[in-house]
């Protein structure tokens, strides 16, 4: 174990590796795989189950659902102690921090040329990244209350009443194809039970021990696959919503994020991976918009390779400019609004895609 990471035991670097691959694994699950197999002979057994196989390896649903585990952890994490909530002036840096990149990403959305219709099945709201940010922006404002529940009953009653809570109204419509059926709070409500499993890990990180197997880390990573594929194939074979196996999904990703931070006290994380994290919200909200700008370039087809690495490229930087031009100013703007909390290690630059840093004074 190196010394640095040692003396930075309270800090979490490996966050924002996890947040730049998860955003990348979101925009891979909506664009397609590396074309491995392309040309294969689709008419033959082999050919078919390999194409398809490959095919189904990244799935992006699940990648939200840690995102949301990710935010928890940050909102919490300066707010764990029993001390006074700023709330007027949490609300402002919050919503200051998320808000001016959505603005920017529905400019971009609109100079794509896609319809702003926010209500209905079809709205912009359930065919883009923001129906999860809507979530976030509700537990933004549940937050302060949460916070007192969680103070007042402890986490062995606000965790079970938030999953019962959750699959009750998952049982109003046990065949739903999407989320959109649920409505905003109704999909809050129902992923709800995720975001306080991360802000239940922010309590504990300070304590958890250093783990230095390999064998244990590389177990747990795949296992998040695992259930991540699991989903996937419960969703589109077996026809199982989402607002159940996403909930579950959920518990087994808080084990997951849990190992990856024991793992990162013996071993720091990619330093790069943790660069990229400052923009993976960027990622996150425009990825779409930079593969449909390669599209539209008069680069001649070259093969199906060629194609997906250069669009790959292409939409890592569109949303590395958004982030320089948009998502980084929005970030130095909230951090004029100064929240008093009690001074505590914090985490690195470790803002959820779908939100702010919620660290405070200390944190750049």
């Amino acid at each position: 174990m190196t010394a640095s990471v040692i003396s930075e035991r309270n800090r979490y670097p490996v966050l924002d590796a996890l947040r730049f691959i998860l955003a990348l694994w979101v925009a891979i699950g909506h664009y397609g795989m590396f074309p491995l197999f392309a040309g294969a002979d689709q008419s033959s057994a082999l050919g078919r189950f390999l194409t398809h196989a490959w095919s189904s390896i990244v799935f992006g649903t699940p990648a939200v659902i840690v995102f949301f585990l990710i935010s928890g952890f940050c909102i919490h994490f300066p707010f764990r102690a029993k001390t006074k909530l700023p709330v007027a002036r949490f609300y402002l840096r919050r919503y200051t921090r998320i808000l001016i990149p959505v603005i920017g990403a529905l400019l971009v959305y609109r100079l794509d040329g896609e319809k702003l219709h926010f209500w209905g099945e079809h709205s912009i709201l359930w065919q883009s990244p923001l129906w999860s940010l809507l979530c976030e922006e509700i537990y933004y404002a549940a937050y302060p209350l949460l916070r007192i529940l969680r103070h007042a009953a402890g986490w062995t009653v606000l965790l079970p009443v938030s999953f019962v809570a959750g699959i009750a109204i998952a049982l109003t419509h046990p065949h739903a194809a999407n989320w959109h059926i649920f409505g905003p709070l109704g999909t809050a409500a129902i992923l709800l039970p995720v975001w306080l499993l991360g802000a239940l890990l922010a309590e504990q990180a300070e304590a958890l021990p250093v783990i230095s197997s390999a064998v244990r880390i590389w177990f747990w990573r795949f296992a998040a696959w695992l259930g991540c594929w699991s989903s996937e194939m419960l969703h589109f074979k077996a026809k199982i919503s989402y607002a159940f196996t996403m909930s579950a999904f959920g518990v087994l990703a808080y084990f997951w994020v849990k190992n990856e931070i024991e793992y990162s006290r013996h071993r720091a994380p990619n330093r790069f991976l943790v660069a990229a994290g400052a923009w993976s919200y960027s990622l996150y909200l425009v990825h779409a918009q930079g593969l449909v700008l390669y599209s539209r370039l008069p680069i001649p087809y070259l093969g199906d390779v060629f194609t997906w690495c250069f669009s790959i490229l292409v939409m890592l930087a569109f949303a590395y400019v958004f982030y320089i031009l948009i998502e980084r100013p929005s970030h130095r703007l909230a951090r004029l609004v100064r929240l008093n909390s009690t001074p505590v290690a914090v985490p690195s630059p470790v803002l959820a895609p779908l939100a702010a840093r919620a660290v405070e004074e200390t944190t750049p």
